[in-house]
Formats: C-alpha cells, sequence, structure tokens
C-alpha cells in the first residue's frame, strides 16, 4: 500500500507540473497577443519591464534555492577577464567592422509621399513615421493620438491618395481597431492610389534600404526580408508590399 500510495502522489505530481506548464503557455500566448497590439513606444516599455521582472525572478529562485552565491562567484571569476575581452575586442574592430557594417546596412526602409514619411524597421517590422505637410507638419505619427491621426487621415484622403495609403498602413500595423473610433468616415477606396505611379531608382533604393553599391543578391534578401514583414498575411498592407514589389523590379531592371 504506501508504495502504490508513493506512485500516486507521483503521478499526482506529473500532472501538477503538466497542469502549470500548460497554463504557463497559454499566458506567454495572451501576453504575445497583447504586446502585438501596442504601439512602438509601448513595446519598448513593456520590454524593459519584462526584461526587469525576468532578472528579478531569477534573483529570487537563486536566493530560495540557495545558490545567489554562485552568482558573486561567477561575477568575481570574470572580473579579471574583463581588461583582457576589452583589449581583444578593441584590436578585433578593424577586422570586424565591415561585417558589422554590412550586418546594419539594410535596417530601414524609407517611403516617402506628399503628407506622411513612412520607416519600416527591416528587423522588427516596426513602423514609425512622420507629418511632412498639413496641420501636424513636423511632428511624429507615433507621438500623435488616434483623433489627430484619423483627422490626418481624412485630409490625406482629399489631397493626396499615396498619403492615405502610407498612413492606413501604418494604422493597420500599429492603432488596431482604429477603423472602429473612425464612425464610418474611413473610405478604403479614397486610400488606394493607382498603380501607374513611376518609381525612380532613388525612390526604389530608399524603400529596399539599400545603398548606390547594392548588387542583385542584396536587393533581392533585402526585398525578402521587408515582404516577410510587410506581406498581407503577416500584418503589412498591399500598398506597402506593392511599393516593395515594384521597387526590386525598378532595381533589378536597372542592372540588368
Amino acid at each position: 500500500m504506501p508504495a502504490e500510495s508513493a506512485y500516486v502522489s507521483k503521478e499526482g505530481l506529473i500532472l501538477i507540473r503538466v497542469i502549470i506548464l500548460v497554463l504557463l503557455l497559454l499566458l506567454i500566448f495572451y501576453l504575445l497577443a497583447r504586446y502585438r497590439r501596442l504601439d512602438i513606444d509601448r513595446q519598448k516599455n513593456a520590454r524593459r519591464f519584462l526584461a526587469l521582472m525576468a532578472f528579478s525572478a531569477l534573483l529570487i529562485a537563486l536566493i530560495l534555492s540557495g545558490r545567489i552565491s554562485w552568482l558573486f562567484a561567477l561575477l568575481g571569476g570574470l572580473l579579471p577577464l574583463i581588461p583582457r575581452l576589452a583589449r581583444f575586442g578593441f584590436g578585433a574592430w578593424p577586422a570586424i567592422r565591415p561585417y558589422f557594417q554590412r550586418y546594419q546596412q539594410n535596417r530601414q526602409s524609407s517611403m516617402r509621399a506628399r503628407y506622411v514619411s513612412l520607416q519600416i524597421d527591416m528587423l522588427s517590422g516596426a513602423l514609425q513615421g512622420e507629418v511632412l505637410e498639413g496641420e501636424f507638419a513636423g511632428q511624429k505619427l507615433q507621438i500623435l493620438s488616434r483623433e489627430q491621426l484619423l483627422s490626418l487621415l481624412r485630409d490625406c484622403q482629399q489631397h493626396d491618395a499615396p498619403s492615405a495609403a502610407l498612413l492606413v498602413a501604418y494604422l493597420d500595423r500599429e492603432k488596431s481597431g482604429w477603423k472602429d473610433d473612425d464612425d464610418g468616415a474611413y473610405k478604403e477606396q479614397a486610400s488606394r492610389p493607382g498603380s501607374d505611379s513611376v518609381m525612380g531608382v532613388q525612390q526604389a533604393r530608399e524603400i529596399l534600404g539599400v545603398d548606390d553599391e547594392a548588387g542583385r543578391k542584396v536587393v533581392i534578401k533585402a526585398h525578402k526580408q521587408l515582404m516577410q514583414k510587410m506581406h498581407p498575411d503577416r500584418g503589412g498592407s498591399v500598398y506597402l508590399a506593392g511599393q516593395i514589389n515594384k521597387a526590386r523590379d525598378v532595381l533589378l531592371a536597372e542592372m540588368s
């Protein structure tokens, strides 16, 4: 009987652990869903908060388990290595700098219209922008309220369809649910510019985030990287995807 009781207790403990794991996974998925709905500034604050909480949880776990001394021992062991690592880093920097610059090259895509400029972080897919003309000229899109953004959108719809398309892409990505706040004033057709506009080579480079010396492989890589973030099926927009595809075609045609 005691052995059977111990066996049941062991099964019960495993079940409890499985339930806790499932609850933690559900909590993680919920937090990720909430995180994606935040604008850029709130996402940064959320990342800082989560990093602080994770560090605090690690410290608490080490203290409760009596292993906090391991952390101090590890830090103490690393201290003598810091000067050597610093000298190695400064010595190796000239050699690794070209690779670092190559990694940094395709970080930002830029699109510009009459009223709005939009920047896409090619690593995270986050959108930022600036108002170029009108009542809110000179202000960043991310600091404008929804009411101000919707007012700007109505002006863009009346005067410049490409600006409206960029702003709609920003709102869809960074201000989910904004159409519910618009009281039906949003008109999709009015925010859809024609596809026959001519794109210059320099404009195409800015959209793909490449420089004048970029070759065919760099252009294709930048296009793929952007489409992974801006495809309509991944939270992008038809207009942004169309501009990205057009920029690739323009640059590849220029090289042929």
